[in-house]
Protein backbone atom coordinates (compact mmCIF):
# COMPACT_ATOMS: atom_id res chain seq x y z
CA UNK A 1 0.00 0.00 0.00
CA UNK A 2 3.00 2.42 0.27
CA UNK A 3 6.19 2.55 -1.37
CA UNK A 4 9.14 1.17 0.32
CA UNK A 5 12.28 1.31 -1.32
CA UNK A 6 15.98 -0.04 0.30
CA UNK A 7 19.34 1.37 0.39
CA UNK A 8 22.81 0.40 1.49
CA UNK A 9 24.86 3.00 3.25
CA UNK A 10 28.27 2.34 5.10
CA UNK A 11 27.47 -1.48 5.06
CA UNK A 12 24.09 -1.19 6.64
CA UNK A 13 20.47 -1.44 4.97
CA UNK A 14 17.61 1.29 5.06
CA UNK A 15 14.20 0.32 4.22
CA UNK A 16 12.49 3.99 3.42
CA UNK A 17 8.94 3.63 3.98
CA UNK A 18 6.41 6.85 2.12
CA UNK A 19 3.60 7.63 4.09
CA UNK A 20 1.34 10.59 4.28
CA UNK A 21 3.23 12.96 6.61
CA UNK A 22 1.47 13.20 9.12
CA UNK A 23 0.83 8.86 9.30
CA UNK A 24 4.92 8.98 8.72
CA UNK A 25 5.27 11.14 11.94
CA UNK A 26 2.99 9.06 14.17
CA UNK A 27 4.83 6.05 12.53
CA UNK A 28 8.13 7.25 13.61
CA UNK A 29 6.86 8.06 16.69
CA UNK A 30 5.20 4.84 18.09
CA UNK A 31 8.52 2.70 16.55
CA UNK A 32 10.50 5.23 18.64
CA UNK A 33 8.42 4.82 21.57
CA UNK A 34 8.49 0.83 21.19
CA UNK A 35 11.70 0.43 20.66
CA UNK A 36 11.97 2.41 23.90
CA UNK A 37 10.20 -0.48 25.72
CA UNK A 38 12.85 -2.32 24.22
CA UNK A 39 10.29 -4.83 22.29
CA UNK A 40 11.34 -6.58 19.04
CA UNK A 41 11.00 -3.38 16.50
CA UNK A 42 12.64 -2.38 13.47
CA UNK A 43 15.12 0.31 14.24
CA UNK A 44 13.73 4.37 13.33
CA UNK A 45 16.73 5.84 12.46
CA UNK A 46 15.27 9.22 10.55
CA UNK A 47 12.20 11.07 9.29
CA UNK A 48 12.01 12.97 6.43
CA UNK A 49 9.31 15.62 6.58
CA UNK A 50 8.42 18.68 4.46
CA UNK A 51 9.56 17.52 0.98
CA UNK A 52 7.79 19.73 -1.64
CA UNK A 53 4.34 19.13 -2.50
CA UNK A 54 2.47 19.13 -5.93
CA UNK A 55 -0.33 21.38 -6.50
CA UNK A 56 -3.84 19.34 -4.94
CA UNK A 57 -1.95 16.88 -3.39
CA UNK A 58 -0.73 16.16 0.54
CA UNK A 59 2.52 16.40 1.71
CA UNK A 60 4.03 12.80 2.52
CA UNK A 61 7.15 12.50 4.52
CA UNK A 62 9.61 9.53 4.93
CA UNK A 63 10.01 6.89 7.36
CA UNK A 64 13.83 5.36 7.61
CA UNK A 65 14.74 2.42 9.71
CA UNK A 66 17.29 -0.01 9.61
CA UNK A 67 16.79 -3.49 7.81
CA UNK A 68 17.11 -6.08 10.55
CA UNK A 69 19.71 -7.82 9.80
CA UNK A 70 19.65 -11.65 8.96
CA UNK A 71 15.64 -11.42 9.20
CA UNK A 72 13.09 -12.26 6.14
CA UNK A 73 9.94 -11.25 5.39
CA UNK A 74 7.22 -13.86 5.96
CA UNK A 75 6.57 -14.69 2.26
CA UNK A 76 10.17 -14.75 1.32
CA UNK A 77 10.54 -17.28 4.53
CA UNK A 78 7.52 -19.72 3.08
CA UNK A 79 9.08 -19.43 -0.74
CA UNK A 80 12.40 -20.71 0.18
CA UNK A 81 9.99 -23.98 1.82
CA UNK A 82 8.37 -24.54 4.38
CA UNK A 83 7.45 -27.51 6.47
CA UNK A 84 3.87 -27.52 8.12
CA UNK A 85 6.01 -27.08 11.47
CA UNK A 86 8.42 -24.62 10.30
CA UNK A 87 4.83 -22.41 9.45
CA UNK A 88 3.36 -23.43 12.97
CA UNK A 89 6.84 -21.60 14.17
CA UNK A 90 5.90 -18.66 12.30
CA UNK A 91 2.68 -18.01 14.30
CA UNK A 92 4.29 -18.82 17.38
CA UNK A 93 6.83 -16.58 16.83
CA UNK A 94 3.90 -13.51 15.39
CA UNK A 95 1.77 -14.72 18.50
CA UNK A 96 4.85 -13.94 21.06
CA UNK A 97 5.40 -10.70 19.34
CA UNK A 98 1.72 -9.92 19.51
CA UNK A 99 1.29 -10.57 23.18
CA UNK A 100 4.74 -8.74 24.34
CA UNK A 101 3.38 -5.66 22.58
CA UNK A 102 -0.32 -6.00 24.39
CA UNK A 103 1.72 -6.52 27.63
CA UNK A 104 3.26 -2.75 26.96
CA UNK A 105 0.14 -1.40 25.91
CA UNK A 106 0.20 -1.42 22.02
CA UNK A 107 -2.65 -2.15 19.88
CA UNK A 108 -1.00 -3.08 16.87
CA UNK A 109 -4.29 -2.20 14.63
CA UNK A 110 -2.70 -4.62 11.66
CA UNK A 111 -0.94 -7.50 12.94
CA UNK A 112 0.01 -9.79 9.93
CA UNK A 113 2.61 -11.94 9.05
CA UNK A 114 2.87 -9.15 5.72
CA UNK A 115 3.88 -6.24 8.98
CA UNK A 116 6.79 -8.28 10.70
CA UNK A 117 10.25 -9.37 10.32
CA UNK A 118 11.24 -13.33 10.36
CA UNK A 119 14.91 -13.94 12.39
CA UNK A 120 15.58 -17.93 12.63
CA UNK A 121 17.86 -18.40 15.44
CA UNK A 122 18.97 -21.69 16.93
CA UNK A 123 16.03 -22.87 14.94
CA UNK A 124 13.18 -20.99 16.73
CA UNK A 125 11.45 -18.06 14.84
CA UNK A 126 11.41 -14.50 16.32
CA UNK A 127 9.65 -11.74 15.08
CA UNK A 128 10.12 -7.88 14.94
CA UNK A 129 6.98 -5.18 14.14
CA UNK A 130 8.17 -3.32 10.92
CA UNK A 131 4.78 -1.12 10.39
CA UNK A 132 3.43 0.67 13.21
CA UNK A 133 0.90 2.80 11.44
CA UNK A 134 -2.27 2.23 12.84
CA UNK A 135 -1.04 1.23 16.37
CA UNK A 136 -1.50 2.81 19.68
CA UNK A 137 0.12 2.90 22.79
CA UNK A 138 -1.88 2.68 25.85
CA UNK A 139 -1.04 2.52 30.06
CA UNK A 140 -2.77 -1.16 29.20
CA UNK A 141 -5.06 -2.72 27.04
CA UNK A 142 -8.70 -3.63 27.84
CA UNK A 143 -9.97 -6.99 26.93
CA UNK A 144 -12.15 -5.74 24.00
CA UNK A 145 -8.54 -4.33 22.48
CA UNK A 146 -7.02 -7.42 23.02
CA UNK A 147 -9.99 -9.15 21.42
CA UNK A 148 -10.64 -6.85 18.75
CA UNK A 149 -6.47 -6.78 18.15
CA UNK A 150 -6.98 -11.10 18.00
CA UNK A 151 -9.87 -10.49 16.11
CA UNK A 152 -7.56 -8.40 13.01
CA UNK A 153 -4.50 -11.06 13.60
CA UNK A 154 -6.85 -13.40 12.97
CA UNK A 155 -8.60 -12.37 9.50
CA UNK A 156 -4.99 -10.95 8.33
CA UNK A 157 -2.62 -13.99 8.89
CA UNK A 158 -5.91 -16.52 7.47
CA UNK A 159 -6.41 -13.71 4.50
CA UNK A 160 -2.38 -14.49 3.87
CA UNK A 161 -2.54 -18.02 3.93
CA UNK A 162 -4.86 -17.99 1.48
CA UNK A 163 -3.19 -15.73 -0.57
CA UNK A 164 -0.32 -18.52 -0.36
CA UNK A 165 -2.41 -21.63 -1.22
CA UNK A 166 -3.36 -19.89 -4.36
CA UNK A 167 0.02 -18.60 -5.21
CA UNK A 168 2.43 -21.75 -4.24
CA UNK A 169 -0.35 -24.39 -3.85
Amino acid sequence: RNPVRFVTHDGSIYAIKELLEHVATREYAMLRALEALGLPVVEPVGLVTGRPVASGTEPRGLVVTRFLQHSMPFRHVISRGVTPAQAYQLLDALADLLVNLHLAGFFWGDCSLSNALFRLDAGRYSAYLVDAETGEMHMTLSNGQRRHDLSIADENVAGEFMDLKAGFG
